[in-house]
C-alpha cells in the first residue's frame, strides 16, 4: 500500500511539472531529400546570438522548445549527399525572415512550423546567404 501512495505521488508530480512546464516552439518539417544544419537565431538580424542548433534528415521533423519571447530566425544549410552521382552533390545555405514568438504565461504560447523543400533548380521563400554568413 505503502509503494502504491509513493508511485502515485510520483506521477502526480510528473504530470502538474509537465502541465506547468509550457513552452512555445518553432518546428522544423524538411520535406526534402538533403540534410539539414539549422542554426535558431534569438534576436534581430545584426545583434542575433545562436539560440539552438541541430541536425534533421532528409524526410524528417525537429521540434525546438523556445522559452523567451522574441524574434527568431533560421540559417540552414542543406547538403545534397548523391553516392550514385557524386558530381551531384552540392551545398544550399539560406536564411528565413524573422518571426516574432510568444512564449509567456499571460499572452500564450507560440507554435511556429516552418517547411524546407527545394526545387533543385530555384529555392523560394529563403534568401541565399554564404557559408560565412552561416557560420557567424
Amino acid at each position: 500500500m505503502k509503494y502504491n501512495k509513493i508511485l502515485m505521488f510520483l506521477l502526480c508530480s510528473i504530470f502538474s511539472k509537465e502541465m506547468l512546464s509550457q513552452n512555445a516552439t518553432i518546428t522544423i518539417k524538411n520535406k526534402s531529400d538533403r540534410c539539414l544544419s539549422v542554426k535558431l537565431m534569438h534576436g534581430p538580424e545584426k545583434k542575433a546570438v545562436l539560440y539552438k542548433a541541430d541536425s534533421v534528415g532528409p524526410k524528417s521533423t525537429i521540434v525546438f522548445d523556445v522559452n523567451e519571447t522574441g524574434l527568431y530566425f533560421t540559417k540552414l544549410r542543406a547538403i545534397l549527399y548523391d553516392k550514385k552521382k557524386p558530381e551531384n552533390n552540392d551545398t544550399l545555405y539560406s536564411k528565413d525572415r524573422p518571426i516574432q514568438v510568444i512564449s509567456e504565461k499571460k499572452r500564450g504560447y507560440s507554435n511556429v512550423t516552418i517547411e524546407f523543400k527545394v526545387k533543385e533548380s530555384t529555392n523560394e521563400g529563403s534568401v541565399a546567404i554564404t557559408r560565412k554568413e552561416y557560420d557567424h
